[in-house]
């Protein structure tokens, strides 16, 4: 299998107005593009792009509890159904935004959406579709992935965010970087609207996946998928499981670092978090 030069993670509060229902950032989606736009044409380089649903699903999936399904051993709800049903449409529309941008790009882009042929049990991930994803990719293409609905052997149904599917793409395709874009430079010391919070520039794991220093994080009420702290969790999976082989940059979409982060994995001091192994 050739190897992947970079998984892109672009952010839903990155690409969307997050508190506002189905409202689209048109200027750092275009931006996005742009990067993956240079991504791929420097040297035709082998590229996955994820993105998060933002406002676009997370307000359906949680006014109808997506997210917890049905109880074990009950049969779903019509109600549970109509709002699987409306979280996809809603999250389905934003894939094709996404893909329509790249594609005006220049960007082979293809959307894959994960329901169906990913699935879940206890909300753990029972089956991914790899072989899509490796199939697009060798046809020449690029897949974009996005946060979805799947379909889970205990309780109906749940949400697979991004993120997830991002750290479970890293284990199969191990490539050279893990960039994520966000609406925010980096990870910070706390909120970044708490006083005192500070860019973290360097978060360093250990083999017990402890981190260096530690960070707090927070989740918005909507968020079904776990904000910013899935994000570290899975940053940390991904350089700890990898042993440090993968590196993992997370920093602002809207900045001069994203370009540089996404080409070559390097970031200045201040630009954003570049999280790395040690082996103690």
């Amino acid at each position: 299998m050739a190897a992947v030069d970079c998984i892109l993670k672009l952010g839903g509060s990155a690409l969307t107005q997050k508190n506002q229902l189905e409202t689209l950032k048109a200027d750092s989606l275009q931006r996005a593009a742009a990067i993956v736009s240079k991504l791929r044409g420097a040297g035709e380089r082998r590229c996955i792009v994820v993105h998060g649903a933002g406002s676009f699903g997370h307000f359906q999936a949680k006014e109808n509890d997506v997210a917890s399904g049905a109880p074990a051993g009950s049969a779903a709800s019509d109600n549970l159904r109509r709002g699987l049903c409306l979280t996809r449409l809603s999250v389905t529309k934003l894939n094709h935004l996404v893909t329509e941008q790249l594609v005006s790009c220049g960007v082979p882009a293809v959307g894959i959406s994960p329901f169906g042929s990913w699935k879940t049990a206890c909300k753990n991930v029972s089956q991914a579709g790899i072989e899509a994803v490796k199939d697009v990719l060798d046809a020449g293409y690029v897949p974009v992935l996005h946060g979805d609905c799947a379909l889970d052997l205990e309780q109906h149904c749940c949400i697979l965010s991004g993120d997830t599917i991002i750290e479970v793409l890293a284990m199969k395709f191990f490539p050279r970087r893990v960039v994520f874009l966000t609406d925010v430079s980096g990870i910070y010391s706390c909120p970044p609207d708490t006083p005192g919070a500070q860019l973290v520039d360097s978060i360093v794991i250990g083999p017990d996946e402890n981190m260096e220093p530690p960070v707090l994080t927070s989740v918005l009420p909507h968020d079904t998928t776990g904000g910013v702290s899935l994000k570290l969790q899975t940053a940390v999976k991904i350089v700890s499981q990898s042993r440090g082989a993968i590196p993992v940059l997370i920093c602002k979409l809207d900045s001069e670092a994203a370009e540089r982060a996404c080409l070559t994995g390097e970031m200045n001091g201040g630009e954003g978090t570049k999280i790395s192994f040690f082996e103690r």
